[in-house]
């Protein structure tokens, strides 16, 4: 008993009587430069510049023209989200949809809640932009024809651009 009467007067002192909680809050998540490129075509891929671990998501993508050695950027897509490196790529290979995941802490008090939004956006991998963004439409497909289709109603037609 003397004992944990003497531990309990030190962890007051070192801790100038501050509330000890067992509970650890989330650190600040740190992103880290890792390029990684995933290969769409023979023509194009995907590099991902960034990677955070604690969340799991890739940042900054920039497409790579493989037959001219360039890489660009998106243009309209929002950099400061990440994404998976789940690509749907359409069979014509022209068009690829990316996770537009945004994902951080939000203070609410002395709390620190985690919050989460899915969003994904459609890139013309030849125009180097966006030409969709979805939110409620991110679980679709590519049919045959170019077409995002998300339970039976096709939400982007990319039969419908120009080719060059």
């Amino acid at each position: 008993m003397l004992f944990a009467s003497i531990a309990l007067c030190l962890t007051i002192h070192c801790f100038g009587g501050s509330k000890i909680s067992s509970d650890t809050q989330p650190q600040k998540s740190v992103i880290q430069s890792k390029d990684t490129v995933v290969n769409v075509s023979e023509r194009f891929a995907i590099l991902y510049k960034k990677y955070d671990k604690d969340f799991k998501l890739w940042y900054n993508p920039y497409i790579i023209r493989l037959k001219e050695r360039d890489t660009v950027k998106i243009a309209e897509f929002s950099y400061e989200n990440g994404g998976e490196l789940d690509l749907r790529i359409s069979p014509s290979k022209r068009f690829v949809v990316l996770d537009n995941i945004i994902k951080g802490y939000v203070e609410n008090g002395d709390e620190k809640i985690l919050h989460e939004n899915y969003l994904c956006d459609i890139i013309d991998l030849e125009q180097s932009i966006v030409v969709g963004s979805m939110q409620t439409h991110c679980g679709g497909e590519w049919d045959e024809d170019d077409r995002w289709v998300d339970g039976g109603e096709i939400i982007f037609d990319g039969s419908l651009l120009k080719k060059k």
